[in-house]
């Protein structure tokens, strides 16, 4: 037996003080409760002239002057008394306040389980409280808690005496004809619960609350308060991962959408495969808006880009659908038009050529061989292209890819978006299309050639916002993993038994030998974890009055991404990655002695990493300000 329980089972009655002992909040603060009634007033109240400013400093200042004027406990009445307010604002707060620690309050569970200890015993349990609240609202926040089967709720708002005076101590032992050293009482603050009851001759227990840092400006400390309670997986990394990092994240996004779609008109909305799978599963779950119609369109970049190269199958035109990366494989430039390397490889090595070679963005257009090579294929490219055209025209219109609506996916320049917008235009399809990412990047000028598009980002966004900062170049691949659908990519369209457009699909790059790796089993915790976090935030009244910030909700998941642990990288380091028809390890680092006599594979290996702060900080190994040096090679680069 506990040692802790063993001493408090000597005594014939335990008493429990109830906040920070058997119930905590998910607010760092009791006063931070003040922050979010104000929030939720204004909520309700629409124009400008009927909100309210100031409301924690005026709540905090109403109770000073309350307890001032009465020498024992307070009422919550007591204290709205003290508030300038019109009698009907001040009820409206006062049971805004009141539903809102309702709401707040979670049970300390190590402590319930203290107190479910003693009643299992047979101890008489009571509870006692320093506290302004009307005793109906304690019960029902203990019940809410599942705290039940104690005796008796001993209250200073009912009773009118204090802990922290003694009084309210005298009269429990009074009503309960106790000894002092008959009571034992478990508590969490050092007068009220320890020094006042010990000067008293009641024996004590004092228990420390574990407390986030406080972080009120941008609500993060309370999202992750919210996450250390509702999480039930923590022990499973990837599960962990999944709802403390892209669960937040893939949350803030889609009430984003929601908000832009209400707020455009927009009752149109086409999710791209295969990122936006779990983006749609989540916007199933949140949106309550009926008008808002969504779909999945299985779509890919070589999916929309092959077919329209015959309109324009210049190299220059090719490189603005290419993945712009600094650096370009031969490879990715015949994944690029919609050709398999391995069945032109004599045209490859007849112009010096193997699998393995690559090209530097900024010297392409200067490789006279390579231009050789492209106009050989040009034919092969034109071909291909149309007879794709045709096809996947077919299966926009069988989706009813039409009018007004918008495209949501993952980001970064709209290239899709061009793609679908110049094919619909081709073939003579009215079409205006809003495109929304979670990012959209500085290199989105590329794709205006065609005409301009709409495009919205949520965590960064330099088509609407020239200051913007790309937030997850440096951990690009690891973001991108996260959304990942459990499919292969969409490869083009053909006919099914029933002449039905349907999307043929490459392999899994996760399955090989028709054995799935391990890889795919970790995405599917983490999306399925971040699902279950939405499910579990969207069930809590209160914080749909929070105004996070895409900055706060990404927090947990840069965090990883900028300063990984051990663990991260340990866990994460060799994921493999997919690009143009590419594999990467997110880190390739190889030693760092390896690179003192390599420098040039130095260059090459952080370029093809995908996640350039963990390659950083699996060469060194050392505490550094690994942003700061990826900055400098990146502005080197």
């Amino acid at each position: 037996m506990d040692h802790k329980l063993k001493y408090i089972l000597k005594h014939d009655c335990v008493s429990f003080d109830i906040f920070d002992t058997l119930v905590k909040r998910y607010v760092s603060l009791p006063t931070d409760v003040f922050d979010i009634v104000e929030l939720r007033y204004n909520s309700l109240h629409g124009t400008s002239n009927e909100k309210i400013r100031g409301f924690k400093e005026l709540r905090i200042n109403a109770e000073l002057k309350a307890r001032k004027k009465i020498i024992e406990e307070v009422s919550i009445d007591e204290i709205y008394n003290f508030i300038e307010f019109s009698p009907a604002i001040n009820e409206e707060l006062k049971n805004l306040e009141l539903k809102t620690e309702y709401e707040v309050c979670i049970p300390n569970k190590s402590i319930v389980g203290l107190f479910n200890e003693c009643l299992k015993n047979g101890k008489k349990v009571i509870i006692t409280s320093d506290m302004y609240l009307p005793e109906d609202i304690i019960k029902d926040i203990l019940s809410h808690c599942g705290i039940t089967g104690y005796e008796k709720l001993y209250l200073s708002s009912s009773i009118k005496r204090t802990k922290r005076t003694g009084a309210l101590f005298r009269y429990i032992l009074d009503k309960e004809n106790l000894k002092p050293c008959q009571l034992v009482h478990i508590g969490d603050t050092l007068k009220s619960d320890f020094i006042r009851p010990k000067i008293m001759g009641i024996h004590t227990t004092m228990i420390t609350l574990t407390k986030s840092k406080v972080d009120n400006t941008s609500y993060l400390s309370l999202l992750n308060n919210v996450i250390d309670y509702m999480c039930q997986t923590k022990e499973d990394y990837f599960k962990y991962l999944g709802y403390r990092c892209l669960g937040p994240l893939l949350w803030g996004y889609i009430h984003w959408l929601i908000k832009n779609f209400q707020k455009e008109d927009l009752n149109k909305i086409y999710f791209f495969a295969r990122d936006g799978l779990i983006m749609k599963k989540a916007f199933d779950i949140v949106n309550k808006d009926e008008s808002l119609k969504s779909y999945y369109l299985e779509v890919s970049r070589r999916s929309l880009r092959v077919p329209i190269l015959w309109n324009d199958p210049s190299f220059i035109n090719l490189l603005t659908m290419l993945s712009p990366s600094k650096r370009i494989s031969l490879k990715s430039i015949f994944d690029g038009v919609g050709l398999n390397i391995i069945d032109h490889i004599a045209l490859v090595r007849k112009y010096g050529y193997d699998l393995n070679s690559y090209f530097y963005r900024n010297t392409i257009l200067e490789e006279n061989r390579l231009m050789l090579l492209y106009n050989e294929l040009q034919n092969e490219i034109i071909l291909n292209s149309k007879k794709e055209f045709v096809l996947m025209c077919e299966y926009m219109k069988q989706m009813h890819v039409e009018g007004r609506f918008a495209v949501v996916d993952i980001g970064w320049s709209g290239g899709m978006q061009r793609f679908l917008q110049k094919s619909l235009g081709i073939i003579g399809i009215e079409n205006e299309i809003l495109g929304y990412y979670t990012g959209v990047a500085d290199y989105y000028k590329r794709n205006m050639n065609d005409g301009k598009l709409s495009l919205h980002g949520y965590l960064f966004d330099f088509y609407n916002n020239v200051n913007s900062v790309d937030k997850r170049s440096p951990f690009v691949g690891l973001y991108e993993t996260l959304f990942l659908e459990q499919k292969g990519s969409v490869k083009n369209y053909i006919r099914d038994k029933n002449e039905w457009l349907v999307a043929e699909r490459y392999d899994y790059e996760y399955q090989m030998n028709g054995e799935l790796q391990e890889e795919y089993y970790i995405v599917e915790k983490i999306q399925s974890a971040a699902l279950d976090f939405i499910n579990d935030i969207e069930a809590i009244e209160f914080v749909k009055y929070i105004p996070f910030t895409p900055d706060v909700l990404f927090a947990n998941l840069k965090a990883v991404g900028l300063s990984p642990s051990r663990k991260d990288l340990k866990m994460l380091a060799k994921f493999r990655f997919f690009d143009e028809g590419e594999t990467f390890s997110l880190v390739s680092s190889k030693s760092f002695i390896y690179y003192v006599f390599n420098p040039r594979c130095l260059k090459n290996d952080l370029l093809s990493s995908k996640w350039k702060i963990g390659f950083l900080k699996c060469l060194l190994k050392i505490p550094f300000p690994y942003f700061k040096l990826y900055k400098i090679l990146k502005n080197r680069n």
